[in-house]
C-alpha cells in the first residue's frame, strides 16, 4: 500500500476520534482571529546507553489567523514543547530560550468544501533552526560548530540551539544542535472553533557539541509507523490564553489526558 493510500486510511480511522460532530456548513466558515494549536510528533528513538524509547513531542503555539475567502494566513508564536519518554532512564527538555528564539514565517492554508465537510489543508512548511542556509530545503545541515552558517539563535553563548538532556536521573547535560523541521497539515473544520487532523512531517538534527561526550553521537530515531498518532488540534482562543496559562491547561483544552506524574 503506497503512502497516499496509507494516509487516506489513517484519516478515515482518525475521523471517528477527532472529527466527531462535523456538520455541513452552508458557506466557508470564518476562522479569522486568535487560536491555539497542538501538534503531536511520536517517534521511536535509540538513545545513548539507554536503548529504545518511544518519544512523543507535544508542541503548543498561539496562532493568529487572517482569512480572505477560502485562504488563510497564519502567524505563530511558539509557547512550549513537552517531550514524554517511555523510558524512565532518559528525559529531554526544550528550554524556554529555545522556544522564544523561534521566529516562524507565516503559514498558509486553504479551506475546501467536500462531501458536506470543510477540509483544512496546509501545504508543506519548513523551518531551519540554529543555522542560516542559502537553500533551506536542500543544503546539508552543519555538523561542526565552527561552520560559518551556524548561529547562536537562542543567544545563550553556545552554537545552534541548546537542548537539555538527563540520563539515568543523574547525568544532566546540554546538547547544541541544528535542526530542519518540515510539516504539512490535512484536517477538517469540526466547528467554527475547532480544527483537527493529521500531520505529515520530517525532521533532521545534528549535534554540534555537547557538555558530555556520551551525547555527541546524537540519537537515531524513526517516526511512529501509525499515521493516526501524528495529529494536530486547533482551538479558538480566549484572551487570557497566553503561554504561561496554556502550560497549565493545555491538556484539558486539547483533550489529552494527564500523565501519571501530572495527575
Amino acid at each position: 500500500m503506497d503512502r497516499r493510500r496509507i494516509r487516506r486510511a489513517a484519516m478515515s480511522a482518525v475521523a471517528c476520534i477527532v472529527f466527531v460532530g462535523v456538520v455541513a456548513w452552508a458557506a466557508i466558515p470564518d476562522l479569522s482571529g486568535a487560536w491555539v494549536m497542538l501538534q503531536v510528533y511520536p517517534r521511536i528513538a535509540q538513545l545513548p546507553l539507554v536503548g529504545e524509547s518511544t518519544q512523543t513531542s507535544y508542541v503548543v503555539q498561539r496562532v493568529d489567523v487572517e482569512q480572505a475567502g477560502a485562504s488563510l494566513a497564519m502567524t505563530d508564536q511558539y509557547c512550549f514543547t513537552v517531550i514524554e519518554e517511555s523510558s524512565s532512564l532518559a528525559a529531554t527538555q526544550i528550554p524556554e530560550a529555545f522556544m522564544r528564539a523561534l521566529r516562524p514565517l507565516p503559514r498558509t492554508a486553504t479551506l475546501l468544501e467536500e462531501g458536506g465537510k470543510t477540509l483544512f489543508e496546509q501545504a508543506r512548511y519548513l523551518e531551519v533552526r540554529g543555522a542560516v542556509l542559502e537553500n533551506p530545503e536542500t543544503d546539508v545541515l552543519p555538523v561542526d560548530a565552527e561552520d560559518p552558517r551556524v548561529i547562536d539563535q537562542d543567544e545563550d553563548g553556545f552554537p545552534g540551539m541548546t537542548v537539555n538532556v538527563r540520563l539515568f536521573g543523574l547525568l544532566e547535560a546540554q546538547i547544541y544542535v541544528v535542526q530542519r523541521v518540515q510539516y504539512e497539515l490535512q484536517g477538517v473544520v469540526v466547528s467554527p472553533d475547532r480544527v483537527s487532523g493529521l500531520i505529515q512531517w520530517s525532521d533532521e538534527q545534528n549535534v554540534l557539541a555537547a557538555t558530555s561526550s556520551l551525547l555527541l553521537a546524537g540519537a537515531d530515531s524513526e517516526q511512529d509507523p501509525d499515521p493516526s498518532r501524528h495529529v494536530f488540534v486547533m482551538v479558538r482562543a480566549d484572551e487570557e490564553w497566553n503561554c504561561p496559562w496554556l502550560e497549565e491547561h493545555w491538556r484539558e483544552i486539547f483533550g489529552f489526558p494527564l500523565t501519571d506524574e501530572e495527575s
